[in-house]
């Protein structure tokens, strides 16, 4: 999957839905994001999927 991240003018629901299409959950709990970007381990929802979750739902302060 390629993800074009390089769009100034996408705006921030764009950049939440991007981010949710690639932090989803493997099946052992853990955040698939993470582990192919940043060749970490985080459990979901790691920081970034709880920040777009929560700018999906629209209950950023």
């Amino acid at each position: 999957m390629i993800i074009t991240a390089d769009k100034p003018d996408a705006g921030i629901e764009d950049d939440a839905r991007s981010i949710l299409l690639v932090h989803t959950p493997d099946e052992h709990g853990l955040c698939q994001g993470c582990y192919e970007f940043a060749c970490m381990f985080a459990r979901f929802p790691c920081s970034q999927a709880r920040w777009a979750q929560t700018v999906r739902d629209g209950d950023l302060p």
